[in-house]
């Protein structure tokens, strides 16, 4: 059995890797800690997701056999009363089984150890904490995230990694955050590798992150197996490697969509049964990948104008207070948005908007600088001057607001600040019931999606992935 000293190895680094991202005098030593870490946690891929609720918290790893897994979870020093938790474990891409497990019982304000166990496999020791006030916390947002494999650079995932992991480390220490929001392509070519780099962040042993589904994690099918999310869709059709999914946090419902998938019966449905599910939701956020209204890359204007056509009226008509997104790369806040036109101007306080705010964030590691560049105006409210820094989000959660305040990496103030306030459930949202043309705009999403599905099955065969083509048309 390993020493205790040895199986807190990766709380202790999280620690001093967070320290050597803000100290100078450790800077130089940063890429020893990192390579330490990633010695220590790749392969096993330990990460949290978040659970249905406060009370839960889901686990995920891999690990080279398939067993009955189980997690082993403590508010002592020693683990020698801890509970115990069984879940399963599925084959994954690359000859290893990912391991899922849901620890429940979670109360507010506490501090718990855990450590996962499979066969032939003990972790290291981790520990989570859990919102004291479940109404009032904080969440750290981020987009485009792009964990790299690279044929011409053999550690092309491990610098994206570290990129990552360093990005995440300062913006944990800037706000306390107890989950971290991914608006998709956490992945640049879907591999299990890249998953594998992206989990071994210290960071994501101790807060959970809720993933949603980038254009980039469909092009193979290990997001599939990687993710453990709560309270999943099973849709009519699908991306045959997840679909959406809702959980909470206090009195915020968070709705996370996959925009991949065309079929807008599924969609509306699904918000549908999770806002009558969750009827104690003050604010209603939802996270999907594709960039609605900015305008920034005019080349995919004409996407754009088909997926606002379907997206836009389930914002309407559920009171979506806040939409976060990526794809563009591009840092953007629209004004408030309502039956796709601007109802009210963006403004550093928006209390009681008549409609819903839409963001985008710039990506981890890849930010872009296009020389043919566009600007929806009449939708944006703020738009940062484009250039090649990683940005974060700190989003402040409270019974009666929602705080936006965004960072470039390394710096201290943020770039932007608003907030959103509500004095009821409603706040101002107007009551909206689609338009009956939407019936007819779902039903041909949905169409295309079954078609769009035999182009993704092609393509996966193409890489050589084996598939039932059945599976991949619905999903």
């Amino acid at each position: 059995m390993k020493k205790t000293s040895e199986r807190l190895l990766s709380v202790i680094l999280a620690v001093v890797i967070m320290l050597t991202a803000v100290v100078p005098s450790f800077a130089y030593s940063r890429e020893e800690f990192w390579e330490n870490l990633w010695n220590e946690e790749y392969n096993n891929g330990v990460v949290l997701f978040p659970g249905s609720d406060n009370s839960e918290m889901n686990v995920s790893w891999y690990s080279e056999t398939e067993s009955t897994p189980k997690v082993l979870v403590t508010e002592e020093l020693v683990f020698d009363n801890a509970k115990e938790f069984t879940g399963y474990s599925v084959a994954a891409p690359d000859g290893d089984f990912a391991n899922k497990v849901t620890i429940t019982g979670l109360e507010p304000g506490k501090t718990y150890r855990y450590k996962c166990i499979s066969e032939g496999f003990e972790s290291n020791e981790y520990f989570f904490e859990t919102d004291a006030n479940e109404d009032e916390f904080s969440a750290i947002y981020m987009t485009d995230i792009h964990i790299s494999h690279d044929d011409n650079n053999p550690n092309g995932i491990k610098e994206s990694a570290m990129k990552f992991n360093s990005l995440l480390d300062e913006a944990v220490l800037k706000s306390n955050a107890s989950i971290l929001l991914s608006a998709g392509d956490q992945a640049s070519e879907g591999y299990e590798t890249e998953y594998k780099g992206l989990a071994s962040a210290a960071a994501l042993k101790m807060i959970p992150i809720a993933t949603t589904i980038g254009n980039h994690d469909r092009k193979h099918i290990a997001y599939k197996t990687f993710n453990n999310v709560p309270n999943e869709d099973d849709p009519v059709i699908s991306s045959y490697v997840g679909s959406d999914y809702w959980f909470t946090k206090g009195d915020v419902l968070f709705l996370v969509m996959d925009s991949n998938n065309a079929s807008g019966i599924d969609h509306r449905r699904f918000v549908k049964e999770a806002v009558k599910a969750n009827p104690r939701a003050k604010w209603k956020v939802m996270m999907a990948h594709h960039d609605l209204y900015s305008g920034r890359l005019p080349n995919r204007e004409s996407e754009n104008e088909l997926l606002r056509l379907l997206w836009a009226p389930i914002a309407d008509e559920f009171k979506i207070d806040l939409v976060l997104l990526g794809h563009s790369h591009y840092y953007t806040v629209s004004n408030v948005m309502y039956n796709n036109e601007a109802v009210q101007p963006y403004s550093s306080t928006m209390t009681n908007p008549k409609g819903t705010v839409y963001m985008v964030s710039g990506s981890i590691t890849r930010p872009r600088n296009d020389s043919d560049l566009g600007l929806n105006e009449e939708w944006i409210g703020f738009a940062n001057t484009p250039d090649q820094q990683a940005i974060y989000n700190v989003l402040d959660f409270t019974s009666n607001s929602i705080t936006v305040s965004s960072y470039y990496q390394g710096q201290d103030e943020a770039f932007n600040s608003y907030k959103i306030e509500k004095s009821t459930a409603q706040g101002g949202h107007p009551n909206s019931t689609p338009p009956l043309y939407n019936m007819f705009i779902r039903f041909i999403g949905t169409v295309y999606a079954m078609f769009n599905n035999i182009g993704i099955y092609n393509d996966l065969k193409d890489a050589g992935v084996e598939i039932n083509f059945f599976e991949a048309l619905l999903g």
